[in-house]
């Protein structure tokens, strides 16, 4: 299980940085591309199988709740005291979009342990859309984008020289990819 979420991160990075590889690209091309992944590991300090929840104890002491869906078949084996793993990872990269291009998709892949088997997950979330810029604020570093849902929104620009390589009117293609991976690994010995 785990090893789909890697190969389905390794695979997009992979993709991300090829993307980006010709050395002849010119300078002003937008690329812009930020990745991060997280583990950490929760203790389950109760079970409600009724209201499907689970309530855990993250390592800096702080209690919280989750919600199960009823695809997690094998919540009945989860106990107090056992641990969770849990892996996350986010990848964004936006580049320009080819004239004309209207996308707005998400993927969804999600696998879950087979009834009886050790509780475990992963889900990974590809969304690509593309957003027309309305508006470049340089002093504010915020861009306004119509995206292609017609929906508006106004962000702040992260790294101020990209709002050099756009203008008003570009289209941009963003893809934004989430992967979580949980395990329960028992109890702490």
């Amino acid at each position: 299980m785990k090893r789909i979420v890697h190969i389905a991160l390794s695979a997009a990075l992979a993709a991300s940085l090829a993307a980006c590889a010709p050395a002849e690209q010119k300078e002003s091309k937008l690329q812009i591309e930020r990745s991060e992944q997280a583990t950490t590991v929760a203790t389950v300090e109760a079970v409600d199988l009724t209201r499907r929840t689970v309530k855990l104890r993250s390592l800096d002491g702080q209690p919280f709740v989750v919600r199960v869906g009823k695809e997690a078949v094998n919540l009945p084996q989860v106990k107090k005291g056992d641990q969770v793993e849990v892996t996350y990872a986010r990848e964004l990269e936006v580049t320009l979009a080819d004239p004309g291009e209207v996308v707005n998709e998400t993927d969804v892949v999600v696998d879950r342990a087979q009834p009886g088997s050790k509780p475990e997950g992963s889900a990974i979330a590809q969304t690509r859309v593309t957003a027309t810029i309305l508006d470049l604020d340089k002093e504010r570093e915020k861009v306004t984008l119509k995206m292609a849902d017609g929906s508006v929104a106004t962000v702040k620009v992260q790294n101020p020289a990209n709002l050099d390589k756009v203008k008003v009117g570009d289209t941009i293609l963003i893809r934004y990819l989430e992967a979580v991976d949980i395990t329960v690994k028992g109890k702490k010995r």
